[in-house]
């Protein structure tokens, strides 16, 4: 080890003390204490002071961190401090980078600077277009103004760029035949009444502003593919067809199936699905107790089901207006234990409680087990016994009669994906309140929000954590660059072995 060379050694106290080791001396070290830090940037001063004592040039650079007086300019006391010229959380902007670079959306946006940044602002502190200026430089860049933002903007809402970007991700999750692909929708609202897109419509927010409807579909994983933008009041199984055949014509597919809940398909809707020639499944509610599982309780009577247990029931669906052949369904019914219980537990607390209302030991209140067409008030016993029999029992409906029952139920439950993009959208990446008017603007809007998410669904895939605790862990490691004497000194905060990991998990930017 050559010497002399500086040491960083934890003190009881908490601190950091910073040591020059000259030579030693039967197996002694011979130092210099320089002073005990107890931050970053005390740190990164007398780290720097350590640097040039041993560079023999310690009468210029008298640091003093205990407020003392140098012989030269500022000393790096509270009275005179360094200047620090830079700062930058370089962890956290290369992890975005690496993300945006591995998925292909460098190549695919043209390396455009200002719809990067606007991207990785959005991951790091979502706000409004003009808030992204302040998050950048916040972390140490230099964002391009508010006028070629806003210039830059209709740019990114053209057919033609949110195609390059579909096409990136869709090459990066491997897209092809026998594709499954998951669909669901939610509503947007606005912070102003001047927006040209935006209806009054049923919010799943339950707000009274306008609103749009806002469709996604995603791979398996959860990863996005395309994000469109539909009026407020349209309805929601009208949004998914002119999605997935966009989708479908770019990549030139012809064996797609969707996964969507049971609300996205009205009768007409499925039966548009099955004459695009697309696949589908979806989830179905039991008002009655299917014919196939009745038969199977008079077959096995007293006999409890087991959990897991499927039963199946094919059936024609109508006949296919474009040949004219009949088109055939299978419905699977799953049996779980877990649901069966939660369904049980309800049951039995609004029974409860229907008894107590017929008593008249309570008021009556809104009950499905309360029968007030009765000549007498009465517990409707039979409709719970019903609810009893359907406890834990889940449909799930499908075209694709080449899939086994657990590869239909298996891509159903997938569903939590597309379902958790939505979530990491509204809340880590707050897509909404939306504070444009103009349809380009909106759908460039959505088009950064789409990016945010693919590359926050990269990072929390490498990592294993949450896409805002990442960033929250990540943004407090920085580097920074002082300038001491005219002289450009550059230090950076140490890693703690756990994040150091992490680092090495992050995708790199080629």
């Amino acid at each position: 080890m050559s010497l002399p060379r500086i040491r960083t050694v934890p003190t009881a106290s908490g601190a950091t003390a910073v040591q020059v080791i000259w030579r030693y001396v039967d197996r002694k070290p011979v130092l210099d204490h320089i002073g005990s830090a107890h931050s970053d940037e005390e740190l990164a001063l007398l780290v720097a002071k350590a640097q040039r004592l041993i560079d023999g040039d310690q009468l210029a650079f008298d640091i003093d961190t205990t407020g003392g007086v140098g012989n030269r300019g500022a000393t790096g006391s509270a009275d005179s401090p360094f200047a620090i010229t830079s700062e930058r959380a370089g962890y956290l902007l290369d992890a975005i980078r690496g993300a945006f670079s591995v998925l292909g959306l460098d190549t695919a946006t043209g390396d455009d600077r200002v719809f990067y940044d606007l991207v990785a602002a959005r991951i790091i502190s979502p706000g409004s277009k003009f808030e992204s200026i302040e998050t950048l430089e916040e972390v140490g860049v230099q964002s391009a103004s508010y006028s070629t933002i806003q210039r830059h903007l209709p740019g990114y809402a053209t057919a033609e760029f949110l195609d390059r970007i579909s096409g990136a991700l869709a090459s990066y999750a491997g897209i092809g035949p026998g594709v499954i692909v998951l669909y669901d929708v939610t509503t947007l609202y606005f912070e102003t009444d001047k927006e040209a897109a935006a209806q009054t419509g049923f919010s799943k927010e339950r707000r009274l502003e306008s609103q749009i409807t806002v469709g996604m579909l995603t791979d398996a994983t959860g990863l996005p593919l395309s994000i469109g933008a539909f009026e407020g009041n349209r309805a929601e199984t009208h949004t998914m067809l002119p999605m997935i055949q966009r989708l479908a014509q770019a990549y030139n597919l012809d064996d797609i199936t969707v996964v969507a809940d049971a609300g996205m398909f009205s009768a007409a809707n499925k039966q548009a699905i099955v004459d695009a020639g697309l696949g589908y499944i979806l989830g179905t509610k039991q008002r009655e107790i299917p014919a196939v599982i009745n038969s199977w309780r008079t077959q096995h009577p007293g006999q409890d089901y087991t959990h897991g247990q499927i039963w199946s029931a094919v059936n024609p669906a109508g006949v296919d207006k474009q040949d004219g052949n009949g088109t055939r369904l299978v419905t699977y019914y799953q049996y779980s234990q877990d649901r069966a219980r939660r369904t049980l537990k309800g049951v039995a607390e609004q029974v409860a409680k229907a008894e107590r209302a017929v008593a008249g030991t309570v008021p009556v209140k809104r009950n499905r087990y309360v029968n007030l067409k009765a000549p007498h008030k009465a517990v409707n016993y039979k409709l719970a016994e019903k609810h009893r029999a359907l406890a834990g029992i889940k449909g799930y409906e499908t075209n694709r009669l080449d899939f086994t029952a657990e590869q239909v139920i298996d891509a159903y439950r997938r569903l939590f994906k597309i379902e958790k993009s939505f979530r990491m959208a509204k809340s880590d990446l707050q897509a909404r309140p939306i504070y444009h008017r103009k349809k380009d603007s909106i759908d460039a809007h959505l088009a950064v929000v789409m990016c945010a998410m693919a590359c926050g669904h990269v990072l929390e895939q490498a990592t294993g954590l949450s896409l805002k605790r990442l960033v929250r862990t990540l943004k407090k490691y920085r580097s920074i660059t002082l300038n001491i004497n005219g002289q450009t000194v550059y230090a950076h905060a140490p890693l703690p072995a756990d994040v150091s990991e992490l680092i090495e998990k992050l995708p790199k930017s080629d």
